[in-house]
């Protein structure tokens, strides 16, 4: 290697030595001239720049035609085709700088015959010096032909051989020791340099795929390399769980069954199965009763009787569905009802953006047996997270009528309301939210409009736990009489902590808790004294079989001024609980 680099150096300075000799000559004869002495031949100095303008010629269509013969191997590589050998590349240098001197010296003999055309020999003494001057040139011309023929034999060793394009190993190499020392992003730029020259390279296929898992060509990576080690159940193990992720449950379960044929004894296939199984029939259509009740520190009493029914529409990730329920509101007094009638649909675009929503409408029954109404009712929500651990973004809008009480029923007060939560992470544990919400409270004589703003600074834990701080500050444009309280201004400070625990089994326990401190002031008044504020939300969920769930859902808070509903004085308590059944069919 070190006398072909020795070799290659040689050529290149002979070369360069002979083309700046060419080059300095006219401007020695010119030199020559001004100093009075005998000038040399300019038909010479005429020969050696042609001659030496025919090399340069030549190095530059030589390397063109590399450059653009390299140009067209590069989309056969990235196409799944390995590169020619290295032989066959040299032997094409080879032949095109052959090529290329043999058409600048034909082109040179036919100048010389056009410029000679037609003239009779000249003296002894001149066919001598012609002779030798030819010989001189074709000597010359045979130097040069030789330099350049090593040359471009010794360039594709040297190119091949450049530190600038390491062989397949070294990026092999690379790539593991950086998955090892879990440099992700070094990693997966090894391994699809790995791949572009070798296709074949079934480890940096599995390898590039586990990199990019939120990505969807991660199914497919996971799909090549099942064809390249079809005896690997690790392999339609890993398929099917990207399959599950995708929504696709029967091609997952049918990648599993493929797993568990070559590995029977598999725990991982087995649980894997089991898991994708109990999704399937999630996914699955279902119907839901549910019965919910609540009552608040005024003596207000709810109780809620409904259920729901879904299925999934040709096989896709859109869900379609029917909701239904009666509520009956109550003080003790009188007594007022609800019943809410809505189509809804789900959309999942991926594990990272989904839709849902609802519409349809609300018939209110006053407390005093009057007339009935129908209000317009529905909602909607997107999600959509960039990664795992990226950015994310939570709009919801709603229409909806308060109901917590029969006086509030008897007004018709119906909020319209727009909220949306961005999510910034700042580290892998640490997050900033920010908060905003806008509403319009529509009662049958008044238009209020109440805004709400929020900051949150999060430090998970782990990926189960999160402990957070938080404040909200809530406006009204002015007080009201229909029904809730509506101050000038609330503020809250408070400290929170969220849980999410789930066993292998499919029980799961979700717990959302806040405790801080508050202060209102009402409209012509300055901010009262900081007071408690205390809230709570847990959602619970006992598995009863793939599918079916039994699914309990607590709320409580006490609080001046809530954040989610309207209270209905100025000290509120509240709480609430939901059992549903979740029977997929």
């Amino acid at each position: 290697m070190h006398i072909r680099t020795l070799l290659v150096v040689g050529i290149l300075v002979a070369v360069a030595f002979t083309i700046a000799s060419a080059l300095v000559m006219p401007f020695r004869e010119i030199y020559r001239r001004l100093r009075g002495r005998p000038a040399g031949d300019w038909r010479v100095v005429t020969g050696q720049l042609a001659i030496t303008g025919g090399v340069l010629g030549g190095m530059w269509v030589t390397g063109r035609l590399l450059g653009l013969a390299l140009a067209a191997a590069r989309p056969i590589g990235t196409a799944g085709r390995a590169l020619p050998p290295g032989n066959v590349l040299r032997f094409v240098s080879i032949a095109l700088a052959f090529g290329t001197l043999a058409a600048v010296l034909a082109a040179v003999e036919l100048l010389r015959l056009w410029v000679h055309r037609g003239k009779r020999p000249a003296r002894r003494v001149r066919q001598e010096t012609s002779l030798s001057h030819e010989r001189s040139v074709v000597q010359q011309w045979r130097r040069v032909a030789s330099l350049v023929v090593l040359a471009v034999i010794a360039a594709p060793v040297s190119l091949a051989q450049s530190p600038r394009r390491p062989p397949v190993r070294v990026h092999l190499a690379r790539a593991d020791s950086a998955w090892a020392a879990r440099a992700e992003i070094v990693a997966a730029r090894e391994y699809a340099a790995v791949l572009a020259a070798d296709p074949e390279n079934s480890h940096a296929t599995y390898r590039l795929a586990q990199l990019t898992r939120d990505d969807p060509a991660a199914l497919r990576l996971f799909q090549r390399y099942v064809e390249l080690e079809p005896e690997d159940p690790w392999g339609y193990m890993a398929v099917g769980e990207a399959l599950a992720r995708a929504g696709r449950y029967g091609d997952a379960l049918q990648s599993y069954d493929a797993a568990l044929r070559l590995a029977p004894d598999e725990p991982e296939a087995v649980a894997g199965r089991a898991k994708v199984f109990a999704r399937a029939r999630a996914a699955a259509p279902a119907v839901t009763p549910l019965v919910s009740g609540s009552r608040d520190s005024d003596g207000n009493t709810t109780f809620r009787l409904g259920g729901s029914a879904e299925l999934q529409a040709g096989g896709g990730p859109l869900r379609l569905g029917v909701e239904a329920s009666h509520d009956r509101v109550t003080d003790g007094v009188s007594t007022a009802g609800l019943e809410q009638l809505a189509l809804r649909a789900a959309w999942r675009a991926s594990r990272l953006a989904s839709v849902e929503g609802a519409l349809g409408g609300t018939r209110l029954e006053r407390s005093d047996r009057g007339s009935t109404t129908v209000v317009p009712t529905g909602r909607v929500r997107a999600r959509w997270r960039s990664s795992a651990h990226g950015a994310a973004v939570d709009i919801r809008a709603q229409r909806g009528v308060l109901g917590v009480s029969p006086l509030l029923v008897d007004n018709r007060v119906v909020r319209t309301e727009l909220r949306a939560v961005v999510e910034i992470p700042l580290t892998r544990t640490l997050k900033l939210r920010g908060l905003g919400r806008t509403a319009l409270l529509r009662d049958t004589a008044d238009l209020n409009h109440r805004t709400a703003l929020g900051g949150v600074v999060a430090v998970a834990l782990s990926p189960a736990i999160e402990l957070s701080g938080q404040v909200h500050q809530i406006r009204y444009s002015h007080a009201s009489t229909a029904g809730y309280f509506a101050p000038r201004l609330g503020q809250v400070v408070e400290a929170g902590s969220y849980a999410e625990l789930e066993t292998p089994r499919g029980w799961l326990l979700a717990l959302d808790v806040g405790a801080g401190a508050q202060r209102v002031a009402e409209f012509g008044g300055q901010p009262g004294p900081w007071t408690r504020s205390l809230r709570g939300y847990a959602f619970i969920t006992a598995p009863l079989a793939p599918g079916r769930a039994l699914q309990l859902e607590l709320e409580w808070e006490d609080s001046k001024v809530a954040r989610e509903a309207a209270t209905t004085a100025g000290a509120w308590r509240y709480g609430s609980a939901a059992l549903s059944l979740r029977w997929a069919l």
